[in-house]
C-alpha cells in the first residue's frame, strides 16, 4: 500500500461516512427512532472520525516515513484513529442511555488512554531489545 492509495482510500470513506450522515440527520426522526438507527448513526459517526483522525494521524508523520517504517506508521495512525474514533461513539451511546455521568465516562478514557499506554511502551520496549 502507498501514500496515494491511502489517501484515495480514507477520503472516499469520509465523503462517503459524511454523505450518509447529512441524510440520517435529515431523514431520521431522533425521537423515534429505533434502536437500529441509532446504531446506523453510531457506526457513520465512527467511520467518519476514523478516517478524519487516520489521516490527520499519517499525515502529521508521514515526514518521519522512510521505507521500512511506512507500515509501522500506519498501524499507529490507524490504531490511534480507531481508539479515538470510540471516544465519541461512546459518548453516544451513554448519552442516549441517560448513562452519561463523570463516573461513566472516566473509566472508558482511562481504558482507551491505558491501551494507547500499553502500545507505546511495547514499542519502546521492543526498541530497546533490538
Amino acid at each position: 500500500m502507498n501514500a496515494k492509495f491511502l489517501k484515495i482510500g480514507l477520503g472516499s470513506v469520509f465523503f462517503l461516512s459524511f454523505i450518509s450522515l447529512v441524510v440520517i440527520l435529515f431523514l431520521i426522526n431522533p425521537y423515534n427512532a429505533s434502536g437500529l438507527n441509532i446504531a446506523l448513526f453510531s457506526g457513520v459517526i465512527f467511520l467518519l472520525f476514523f478516517s478524519l483522525f487516520s489521516w490527520l494521524g499519517f499525515y502529521v508523520r508521514k515526514r518521519f516515513i522512510t521505507e521500512n517504517s511506512f507500515g509501522r506508521i500506519l498501524k499507529m495512525a490507524f490504531r490511534q484513529g480507531f481508539l479515538i474514533s470510540v471516544i465519541p461513539v461512546t459518548y453516544l451511546w451513554f448519552s442516549h442511555f441517560s448513562l452519561l455521568k463523570i463516573w461513566t465516562v472516566l473509566p472508558v478514557l482511562l481504558l482507551i488512554f491505558g491501551i494507547e499506554y500499553y502500545f507505546i511502551t511495547r514499542h519502546q520496549y521492543a526498541n530497546i531489545s533490538e
